[in-house]
């Protein structure tokens, strides 16, 4: 059932930011990219936690766009129709499915850039329709300042962020998240980029100890940025220091190599932001808990990440990331576990006849197809079961847990 969207109130001087046990009085800023609010969560002063969503499909100075302002540092690229989408696909399980009992969601901000359809966002919690601001560098600094506020009421908050369009490398050091104005002015271009690891170096400075950042952009070597020094605009400024006496753990979640390419598909989300809400939902957990229940932690999420990934081609390059490891959402229901099923021989995996058993009951079979089996089953111990004609094999009570298990099968000798 989807959560209840409060929105934040008007503009308003009062107290609502206790730092290290004092209070602050600070005015609320006036945030249009707020698609969620829990002012009382934010007024309370008690852990909690903030999103960024970010999707860039139009880019009118590149190709493709508005051929009267093209600027001539294209680097080829154009316009994109995953983006938005994928932004929105976040935003909706941050709404539906984001669990964390002891920071619950206080805020989401969303910001996206498309070509056809404006900006706008549908939630079954929204009375009416949410009207996105638009992604260029403006509008997401003024959101991304926000949100880095928003974190400092609390050392104890998290901070999610989440960005899908174009990005481009100088080499395997650093990134450029290109927003939707990058190219408008002729001397600058880069005054409507972002300069990601200048970002994630200033958000040292945020109160919140525990941020994670999901990064769905190329990170090829590009003219746009080999030429030039510009890597974008700074939000945050950096510091040697940490004025916060709680320690920072963050996490990057790439979705590529450096150096190398991202994917996305027409009208649909990435296949990176497909995989990662996957990894949310059970295939990046684990139950070592004391109590058992389901929590996924940043490390079991990059490993989900990396095999999810791997399932789409070599086309498809592997995630990076960085990361303290640490846990940031309860799962709300039990974690559903992809499973590859195959014989030792390949030939006979092209043949055979698998079952998939829980105890007595048949849970899945398959007749004879090319390529292995592929199955989506609860964590738990199953059989597994092949058949060739007279040949058997089998093996029994498996153990299936997130973030994958692949199962090969060694049929007997026929008789």
């Amino acid at each position: 059932m989807p959560r209840q969207t409060p929105r934040c109130g008007p503009d308003s001087t009062r107290p609502w930011l206790r730092l290290n046990g004092s209070h602050t009085r600070m005015r609320r800023p006036m945030d249009d990219s707020l698609v969620f609010c829990d002012q009382s969560l934010i007024d309370s002063g008690k852990p909690a936690t903030h999103a960024v969503v970010i999707g860039v499909g139009a880019y009118p100075h590149l190709n493709g766009g508005d051929p009267a302002a093209l600027t001539d540092l294209h680097g080829g690229l154009g316009q994109l129709s995953s983006p938005p989408v994928s932004a929105r696909t976040i935003t909706d399980w941050l709404l539906d499915s984001f669990n964390n009992p002891d920071k619950p969601l206080a805020s989401v901000s969303l910001l996206v850039s498309e070509e056809e359809g404006g900006q706008v966002y549908h939630h079954d919690s929204l009375q009416q329709p949410f009207s996105a601001p638009a992604a260029t560098f403006g509008n997401v600094k003024q959101a991304v300042r926000n949100w880095k506020k928003r974190g400092d009421v609390n050392e104890e908050n998290l901070m999610l962020f989440f960005f899908c369009g174009h990005g481009v490398a100088r080499g395997l050091d650093g990134l450029t998240l290109l927003l939707s104005d990058y190219g408008e002015s002729e001397a600058m271009p880069m005054e409507g980029a972002l300069d990601f690891a200048a970002l994630h170096r200033g958000m040292s400075q945020c109160a919140a100890s525990s941020q994670c950042y999901f990064v769905d952009a190329c990170r090829a070597v590009s003219d746009i940025a080999a030429r030039t020094t510009a890597t974008g605009q700074t939000i945050i400024q950096d510091s040697i220091d940490r004025p916060w006496s709680s320690d920072w753990k963050f996490s990057i979640f790439y979705s590529t190599l450096a150096g190398e390419r991202a994917y996305g598909r027409k009208n649909r989300p990435s296949i990176y932001t497909e995989e990662l809400i996957r990894g949310l939902n059970g295939t990046g957990s684990n139950n070592r808990s004391a109590d058992g229940s389901w929590w996924v932690y940043t490390g079991d999420l990059s490993i989900a990440l990396h095999h999810g990934l791997s399932r789409h081609g070599k086309k498809i390059k592997s995630p990076m990331s960085a990361q303290v490891h640490f846990r940031f959402h309860k799962l709300l229901k039990e974690p559903i576990v992809p499973v590859v099923v195959s014989c030792s021989v390949d030939a006979d995996t092209d043949q055979a006849e698998f079952v998939c058993l829980h105890g007595e009951t048949t849970v899945d079979s398959r007749t004879p197809q090319p390529d292995k089996w592929k199955i989506e089953i609860p964590h738990g111990n199953y059989d597994f079961v092949a058949k060739v004609d007279s040949r058997k094999g089998e093996r029994k009570d498996e153990t299936v847990l997130p973030p994958y298990r692949d199962i090969e099968i060694e049929l007997e000798a026929g008789t």
